[in-house]
């Protein structure tokens, strides 16, 4: 899985990182899926996860939301997941 940043969102604190990967899904071939990664301005990268959706305008709403709000890494799993379960109600 290859990653490129897309977009970046910035507060005060964290730097929001929109990024975009390819992954292979047996079903469709290579698809393009993405990300959040968080970092602060030095570059130390505090959270990432890569593949959460394959919609991009999601995933881009939940990015600056997390900015907007400063959302503290150590939560970016908690958030990811909770945004999944409402994605597909489960």
């Amino acid at each position: 899985m290859l990653s490129a940043g897309v977009f970046t969102y910035r507060n005060n604190e964290y730097n929001y990182k929109l990024i975009k990967s390819s992954v292979f899904i047996e079903e469709y071939g290579y698809t393009a899926v993405y990300g959040i990664r968080i970092y602060n301005e030095d570059g130390s990268e505090f959270s990432s996860v890569e593949d959460i959706s394959d919609d991009f305008e999601s995933v881009d709403r939940l990015c600056r939301l997390m900015c907007n709000e400063n959302i503290c890494p150590v939560h970016l799993i908690d958030i990811v997941e909770d945004f999944i379960s409402g994605q597909y109600d489960l």
